[in-house]
């Protein structure tokens, strides 16, 4: 097998959003966090992200519930 160097990424990953982590477990019934994004392309890749990261922390945790929409100058999580 051959190693390539110098070969770029193709745009689809090279335009991936890097959310850090999210203080889920801290929040609190009624509690939201604004995720800043720059542009609306940018908020509806991170809501994409967002809402997947949600869906695979629930299946850990029952219990919680969460909502996430655009909102202004980002995108927000809601504990509801």
């Amino acid at each position: 097998m051959k190693i390539d160097k110098g070969v770029p990424l193709p745009p689809r990953i090279a335009k991936r959003v890097k959310i850090g982590p999210l203080p889920l477990k801290d929040l609190q019934v009624g509690d939201s966090i604004l995720i800043d994004c720059k542009t609306d392309e940018e908020a509806d890749q991170v809501l994409h992200n967002i809402r997947v990261r949600l869906s695979r922390f629930k299946k850990q945790h029952p219990d919680y519930n969460f909502s996430s929409s655009i909102s202004k100058g980002g995108v927000r999580i809601w504990r509801v």
